[in-house]
């Protein structure tokens, strides 16, 4: 008898059903479902990360500056330079940039070279502004550059904070836009003419050589304006052309009118050559002052003893009692202990001003809480900081009203403060020689 095998009923799978129209996962589907889940989460993290360090590079404040890091005035140029690269540097390594609504945003600097000429530098601050996008603008070196300059600030409406202008003209132009750090003009032989009658025996009698230019010839005019007040004889008072190569013509006349005071208003090649053919010429002053040059880095490299003796009144020396808000560091030490390290030169006063002028856009912009062009001028139109340059604080016409000039002489191949008293380092030797 055959026996067949019993095979088991095949039966429709019973389903259990979480809920109406709903079928349960199977485990290969979960697992498939885990993955694109787990997927999402991490290009989710990713995304948010690449947005994060996009933020992080956007958290930038960019300045730009037109300096005259080539031609006639690209010694002071690159002095002016050094001054704002020492800002940024410090600014962004110590506190991690400024900060503004609660997020630090790290400072930058764009620079164009204007050769040392306005028409080039009004081209490039318009570049700046139009095409590279930059809505701060910080101050060309001279006030022959700076004028026209600040015409294109006006026109484009942003804000400038310039230290390297000092002719009042720049600040008569009725201009909200533009921001001195530095004295104007005017003030510059005044401290030197009063510090000068104080001596004795009382000088009687003055000498004015000058650049035909912008600030040189104002500095001129302001020294001859302020020694009539004093009762000074003004025996000379001529300028010469830029780009002079020998003033010995202009030295014989002053030579026979024997004056108790030089002073001499141009840029420091023309100071460098006024003082050696001086001393060749044979013009011995009792007091013999320049608007510029003997604390530059290079007139006593250049010269020698012959410099020995010189005048100058100066924005900043590093005897002032001043402490920096910002940095915590008064004028000596920023001189000795940072920049000279960090440089390898002695700075003048172009540094520290350079300094002074990135200050003050840090403060307004903080002030601000933006960074909208017409915001960041309104809070600096209102600034009264204290730099290691010196209090900065704006009357209307956008002039540092804070602070005096001080004057130095060159002893022993050092510039030395003589005046004010409070800072004073030395005596005025006079006469010179």
């Amino acid at each position: 008898m055959v026996t067949r095998e019993r095979r088991p009923v095949s039966r429709p799978r019973r389903e259990r059903w979480s809920r109406a129209g709903e079928r349960p996962m199977s485990h290969s589907r979960f697992g498939a479902h885990a993955r694109l889940a787990a997927a999402f989460m991490v290009g989710i993290v990713a995304l948010a990360g690449l947005r994060s360090a996009a933020l992080a590079q956007d958290r930038v404040i960019r300045l730009g500056a037109s300096l005259s890091l080539t031609g006639s005035l690209s010694d002071n140029g690159r002095l002016v330079k050094d001054g704002y690269d020492f800002y940024a540097k410090h600014i962004n390594q110590q506190f991690g940039g400024i900060e503004m609504a609660g997020a630090k945003y790290r400072v930058e600097i764009k620079y164009h070279d204007d050769q040392s000429n306005p028409t080039t530098a009004t081209r490039l601050v318009e570049k700046l502004i139009t095409e590279d996008g930059i809505k701060f603008i910080l101050g060309p070196y001279g006030s022959g550059i700076t004028l026209p300059v600040s015409k294109i600030i006006q026109q484009h409406r942003v804000p400038m904070v310039e230290a390297h202008g000092a002719s009042t003209p720049i600040f008569e132009q009725g201009n909200k836009y533009v921001f001195g750090t530095l004295n104007t003009v005017e003030q510059y032989f005044e401290s030197v003419l009063k510090l000068a009658v104080e001596a004795n025996p009382r000088p009687k009698t003055l000498a004015v050589l000058n650049e035909n230019a912008l600030f040189p010839q104002l500095a001129a005019d302001a020294a001859v304006k302020v020694a009539k007040e004093l009762a000074l004889d003004v025996v000379y008072n001529e300028k010469y052309p830029s780009g002079i190569k020998d003033l010995t013509s202009q030295l014989a006349v002053i030579r026979s009118k024997s004056p108790d005071i030089l002073l001499g208003a141009g840029y420091i090649g023309d100071m460098i050559l006024l003082a050696r053919q001086a001393s060749e010429v044979g013009v011995k002053p009792k007091l013999f002052g320049m608007a510029l040059g003997p604390t530059h880095p290079r007139f006593v490299e250049s010269l020698g003893p012959v410099a020995d003796g010189m005048v100058e009144p100066v924005q900043w020396a590093p005897s002032m009692p001043w402490k920096d808000e910002i940095f915590g560091w008064t004028a000596r030490q920023f001189f000795a202990d940072l920049f000279k390290k960090e440089f390898g030169y002695e700075p003048d006063y172009h540094p520290p001003q350079s300094m002074a002028a990135l200050e003050v856009f840090q403060r307004a912009i903080e002030k601000a809480g933006s960074l909208d062009p017409e915001k960041v001028r309104d809070a600096i139109a209102q600034t009264n900081i204290m730099t290691a340059y010196g209090p900065v604080r704006f009357d209307p016409r956008g002039v540092n009203t804070g602070k005096a000039m001080a004057v130095v002489q060159l002893q022993g191949g050092k510039p030395l403060v003589v005046w004010p008293a409070k800072a004073a380092e030395a005596s005025l030797r006079y006469p010179r020689n």
